[in-house]
């Protein structure tokens, strides 16, 4: 501090306890009285008080994620994830060269992302960014100019102690190109990824998604991507928040497979246009909650059910008899709330032609039932396990049936 006519001197904000190394006193510390040079009178000054301008960094930021709280975050990612089907898109089915705009602003996205994440990988990371959540984030926005030519920004999450002093890797990426001089309009795709690949496939967070909604008035559909793992291969796309089915090339079954086919109420897509047709088959004699909880696991698997039913000569040639007439089991079926179509006098062995005419995915089936078990001993299911398609799930029911069977033997 300096003097001015032998008073001392302090800024406001020092004199309040800024901690600048100004000349204050403190609690519990006395004025020491010293003879003064002019006068020879004794007059009063504030000790001085040394402190440090720089307190020595943390280690971690003081309002760091605890571990149990990431991993509570980890965990309730991979819930959300298990409610959508996801679609994924392969990176080779697409070419850079093609005329389509949305198919080159998707492969310019995932083909920078695949070599940003190559030169973070190598390059050292500076975990100063991350003190916080430790969790990185990268993302690239691509921009489409205006004589056609494809533009990318790249953009990596960074954290700060402070309310507002996180900057996620989207808005990062975002920032970057409006500070190189692009229009809002001209962002056509965004492509995000987990580096350490523990949350992959990672969409934008609600911050970012709001984000983006803003931008709807100046480009109506920007293409997100998020990849499955580091390889950048395989991915998910939604649009304004909705999932796009991969392109596939579009099944047209023959007829006579076609008028097997019988919708269920309000229901439009037939099964060959679904994202995931999955296919369980059966008698579907003497409702019971075997067969409702066989359904409700059939359409967790995928976006649209089609469920076969035999016929009553297929049923008791098969099985030996039938307890009600086909027209009463078809009924009951297409009231069933998780099947979306059904495939009427359905054939005992499901052929190669019934899987590729319709587009199956997925075959379903069970091992306690009578029926399920005949099915194996007859490979009705031969040629689509051969091609890797069925899963044989376990029933809750059928696991307290079997449970219960055996108490009661034993007892």
């Amino acid at each position: 501090c300096g003097g001015n006519g032998g008073s001392a001197f302090c800024p406001p904000a020092l004199a309040m306890g800024a901690n600048a190394g100004c000349c204050t006193t403190r609690d519990n510390e006395d004025e020491t009285t010293l003879p003064s040079a002019s006068s020879g009178q004794q007059s009063t000054h504030k000790k001085v008080v040394t402190v440090p301008l720089s307190p020595p960094r943390p280690a971690s930021e003081p309002d760091e994620e605890p571990d149990e709280h990431q991993s509570f975050i980890k965990v309730l990612r991979l819930q959300r994830a298990k409610t959508e089907h996801w679609d994924f898109w392969n990176l080779s089915d697409l070419s850079s060269d093609s005329s389509d705009s949305k198919c080159q602003a998707i492969v310019q996205a995932v083909s920078e992302l695949k070599d940003y994440y190559q030169e973070w990988s190598s390059s050292g990371h500076d975990a100063f960014w991350h003190r916080k959540s430790h969790q990185v984030v990268l993302a690239v926005v691509v921009c489409r100019l205006g004589d056609g030519t494809y533009v990318p920004f790249r953009g990596m999450n960074t954290e700060v102690s402070l309310p507002a002093g996180s900057l996620c890797a989207e808005r990062a990426a975002i920032a970057r190109a409006a500070s190189d001089l692009r229009a809002a309009r001209e962002i056509v795709s965004v492509a995000v990824l987990d580096p350490r690949n523990k949350i992959n496939p990672l969409w934008p967070c609600e911050v970012c998604q709001s984000w983006l909604s803003k931008l709807r008035d100046q480009n109506s559909a920007i293409w997100v991507m998020a990849v499955e793992d580091l390889s950048c291969e395989r991915f998910v796309v939604r649009v304004n928040g909705v999932l796009q089915p991969r392109p596939r090339d579009i099944i047209t079954p023959p007829d006579w497979i076609a008028k097997l086919v019988q919708l269920a109420e309000d229901v439009g897509e037939r099964p060959w246009e679904a994202q995931e047709l999955v296919y369980v088959d059966g008698a579907w004699d003497s409702p019971g909650p075997e067969q409702y909880a066989l359904l409700k696991a059939a359409r967790a698997k995928g976006s649209h059910l089609l469920a076969g039913i035999h016929s009553d000569d297929t049923v008791k040639t098969k099985l030996g008899s039938v307890h009600e007439p086909f027209e009463t089991r078809l009924a009951r079926l297409l009231e069933d709330r998780h099947v979306c179509s059904v495939l009427t006098d359905a054939p005992w062995v499901l052929s190669e032609e019934l899987i590729t005419g319709l587009g199956i995915r997925r075959v379903i089936t069970e091992s306690k039932t009578v029926e399920r078990r005949r099915k194996w001993v007859t490979e009705a299911y031969e040629v689509a396990r051969k091609q890797g398609i069925v899963e044989t799930i376990t029933l809750p029911w059928t696991t307290q049936v079997t449970a219960g069977a055996r108490a009661a033997s034993v007892g």
